[in-house]
């Protein structure tokens, strides 16, 4: 692997690190649509990441759909494979989360309860969890903590 596939391969899993942060932060709050939309793009950078440092092909990391990364990265990482269920749900909220004429009335604020928001942070813990596990196992320890814990 180059260095700069590296490198990528880090600021996306520390951008990840702090997007799931963040995402339990929002939940405290309140702020369950956007904690939903944080899980999710913290699931699609620990992803992105992760096709990055197995150096995968430009259009692979192009797209936003949690379930065409697992595929692709789970053909080379079986425990990301198994995640297909999480990326389905997390790729639920990427629109509805944010945009009010994505939904059939009201806004996302309203739509979303903490029990949704808990449920998509659980799934990306579980995304995030799994491209750490790699990357530890693969003795990359350099990058799979953020610097202030």
């Amino acid at each position: 692997m180059t260095g700069k596939r590296k490198t990528d391969a880090e600021r996306w899993f520390k951008q990840a690190l702090y997007d799931l942060k963040a995402a339990r932060w929002n939940i405290e709050g309140g702020f369950n649509d956007t904690a939903c939309f944080l899980a999710q793009q913290a699931s699609e950078k620990a992803l992105k990441s992760l096709l990055y440092y197995l150096g995968a092909r430009r259009t692979a990391l192009l797209t936003h759909s949690l379930v065409d990364m697992v595929k692709e990265a789970g053909q080379e990482v079986t425990s990301v494979a198994t995640l297909l269920d999480e990326a389905r749900n997390l790729d639920l909220h990427y629109i509805p989360s944010r945009y009010p004429d994505s939904l059939p009335a009201g806004y996302p604020h309203e739509h979303y309860s903490r029990r949704i928001a808990e449920s998509a942070v659980a799934d990306a813990e579980a995304i995030v969890g799994a491209v750490r596990t790699n990357y530890f196992e693969l003795d990359e320890t350099t990058f799979i903590q953020l610097e202030d814990e």
